[in-house]
């Protein structure tokens, strides 16, 4: 009778695992609320000009409030030059127009609606003032830089506990930024907001997904 009183038990709680496993297991795709995704960059520079393209996957209109909102693709060019002409304008693989001057931070910038650019590297012809000259703009990335996707994936695994309180019933109650970046080497911005507009920001190396710094920013 202990016996049978035994087995019984060890059924029963079997059972109550194996009932309990798909709530367990139920895990959240965190790259599903990604709201910015900058994916790539291309730069070129010499003596006199600086061109950098940025190539992005961005909610539209963009807000830092915690909900990620319908997603464009986004290509952004900046140019820096010695000598600024009156008028620039800019073609880059068969797109482009005038770009505004940025008083601020000395440059010309044109936002386009545009898918990012499958390749190591594009044309870009300015022409200033109506003289042209054609440049090759490399991408950063190479085999060893992860994507963004996997950037998230390394900060969730490091800011564990930052990501499961704010996971309940199997979302996100979030949003995710996360941008290439590049200074001699490429690197991740990974920021993750709430629905305060707090942002809790790390730094991780591009290859290796380690977090380089931590900051917390209040919007």
């Amino acid at each position: 009778m202990k016996k049978t009183t035994f087995f019984a038990s060890v059924i029963l709680a079997v059972l109550c695992a194996v009932c309990a496993l798909p709530a367990c297991s139920k895990q959240v795709n965190y790259c599903d609320y990604i709201s910015e995704s900058r994916t790539d960059i291309f730069v070129y520079r010499d003596d006199a000009t600086e061109i950098k393209i940025h190539c992005s996957k961005k909610e539209q209109p963009f807000s830092a409030d915690g909900y990620k909102g319908e997603m464009c693709d986004l290509v952004e060019i900046y140019v820096s030059l010695a000598k600024n002409p009156q008028e620039l304008e800019v073609q880059v693989e068969g797109l482009g127009g005038e770009m505004n001057y940025q008083a601020v931070t000395r440059q010309y910038y044109l936002s386009l609606t545009a898918a990012a650019f499958n390749k190591s590297g594009v044309e870009v012809a300015l022409t200033a003032d109506g003289k042209q000259q054609t440049y090759t703009a490399l991408s950063v990335k190479d085999g060893k830089v992860m994507s963004c996707e996997k950037a998230v994936e390394c900060v969730a695994e490091y800011a564990s506990e930052l990501f499961e309180g704010m996971t309940s019933n199997g979302l996100f109650d979030g949003e995710i930024f996360v941008r290439l970046l590049y200074d001699e080497g490429c690197y991740y911005y990974v920021g993750v907001c709430n629905k305060e507009k707090h942002v809790t920001a790390f730094l991780i190396d591009g290859e290796r997904g380690k977090v380089i710094a931590k900051k917390e920013i209040q919007g």
